[in-house]
C-alpha cells in the first residue's frame, strides 16, 4: 500500500513538473508591458521601442510601452518590483540606475536587491566638444592648456547627476583636470551659452544645431574600444590615452526578482535576435546607438555593479563647482 502511494506521489510530481515546464515553455501567452523609466522620445524610450518592436515579432505577442519618468527612475522601478515575476512586466532604464543609490539615498527600492537583470540592449556614447576660441586643436593640447591654466575652463550640463555632469567629473578625476562645472536647467540653455563662448566645453550625445554652427570642435568620444559612427574621425578617450574612460546612455532590461530562469533566457534570446537584425542595426545607426559588447544577465549584473561603484565614488568625491 505504502509503495503504491509513493509511486502515485512520484507520478503526480512528474506530471506537475511537466505541466509547469509546459506553461513556462508557452511563455508568452499574452501582452507584455514594459515600464520605461523615461519620457517619450528620449534616448532610453527610443532604444526601448526599437528593440521591443522586433522582440514582439520573435515572441509572437504584443509589447506595450508604458512611460514612467521621474524621481531618478524610482517610480518605474517601484512598479516593476511590485509586479508578479511571471515575465509580463519588464523594466527598461537608462544610466540613472547606476547613480540611484548615491543621488536618492532614501529610496525604498534597490535595483541590486529587488530586480532580476535580463540584458543591456544598447548604448549611446557622447562626444566632448570645445568652443572654437579654446586654444586647443586636439586632446593633447587641450590637456596641456588646462594644466597651464587651472580653473580657467568650464564645462556645463543640465544638472548634477546628468550624463554630461558625470562625463565631465570623470574626466576631471581621470585626467587630473582642473575645470569648473556650471550647472544649467536644460541642455539647450547650456549649448546656447557654449555657442556664445560663455562655456568652454560640453559633453553631448547629439550635436543638434551645433553641427553646422562652426562654433565648436569635437575632441573625443566617450566609449572604449570602438569608434562611434556619428563621429568616425574622432578618436575615443581610450585611444587618446585616457584608458577605460567610458560613459554612455546605456539602456538595460530587468524583471522582478525571482523571475524564472527560462523566461530570462527567452527574453535575452529575443533581444539578441533584435540586435542581430540588419533593420534594427540600421535604426540604431541612424540615432547613434551602439550595440552592447555583450548581453545576458551575468554581464548586466557585473556592469551594473561596476557602474554603481564608479559613479558613487565620482559623486562623493567631485564637487559641483571647483
Amino acid at each position: 500500500m505504502l509503495r503504491r502511494l509513493l509511486h502515485s506521489a512520484a507520478a503526480l510530481a512528474v506530471i506537475a513538473s511537466s505541466a509547469a515546464g509546459t506553461a513556462r515553455a508557452a511563455y508568452p501567452e499574452r501582452t507584455i508591458t514594459v515600464i520605461c523609466a523615461s519620457g517619450a522620445g528620449g534616448a532610453v524610450d527610443v532604444t526601448t521601442r526599437i528593440i521591443t518592436d522586433h522582440m514582439a515579432k520573435t515572441l509572437g505577442q504584443n509589447i506595450v510601452i508604458q512611460n514612467e519618468a521621474g524621481a531618478g527612475g524610482t517610480l518605474a522601478i517601484g512598479q516593476v518590483t511590485k509586479a508578479q515575476p511571471d515575465g509580463y512586466t519588464l523594466l527598461t532604464i537608462g544610466p540613472a540606475v547606476g547613480t540611484l543609490k548615491e543621488l536618492f539615498p532614501k529610496a525604498t527600492v534597490d535595483v541590486q536587491r529587488d530586480l532580476q537583470p535580463v540584458t543591456i540592449v544598447g548604448q549611446t556614447p557622447m562626444v566632448l566638444v570645445v568652443h572654437k576660441d579654446v586654444p586647443a586643436t586636439d586632446y593633447k593640447s587641450l590637456v596641456a592648456h588646462i594644466k597651464a591654466h587651472p580653473g580657467e575652463l568650464t564645462f556645463a550640463s543640465n544638472g548634477r547627476g546628468s550624463a554630461g555632469h558625470l562625463a565631465g567629473s570623470l574626466f576631471k578625476k581621470m585626467a587630473n583636470a582642473d575645470i569648473r562645472y556650471i550647472p544649467y536647467r536644460t541642455t539647450p540653455q547650456a549649448t546656447a551659452d557654449l555657442i556664445g563662448g560663455r562655456i568652454s566645453m560640453i559633453w553631448l550625445s547629439s550635436l543638434g544645431n551645433l553641427a553646422g554652427s562652426g562654433a565648436v570642435r569635437p575632441m573625443g568620444v566617450t566609449i572604449a574600444g570602438q569608434r562611434w559612427n556619428q563621429f568616425p574621425d574622432t578618436p575615443t578617450f581610450d585611444e587618446l590615452g585616457l584608458k577605460d574612460y567610458e560613459i554612455t546612455t546605456w539602456v538595460s532590461m530587468y524583471l522582478p526578482k525571482d523571475a524564472p530562469k527560462e523566461i530570462v533566457e527567452k527574453l535575452t534570446a529575443a533581444v539578441n535576435a533584435a540586435l542581430a537584425d540588419p533593420e534594427v542595426q540600421a535604426r540604431f545607426e541612424k540615432i547613434g546607438v551602439v550595440k552592447p559588447r555583450a548581453t545576458g544577465p551575468a554581464f548586466l549584473q557585473k556592469y551594473l555593479n561596476d557602474e554603481i561603484e564608479k559613479w558613487g565614488d565620482i559623486l562623493r568625491t567631485t564637487r559641483d563647482t571647483d
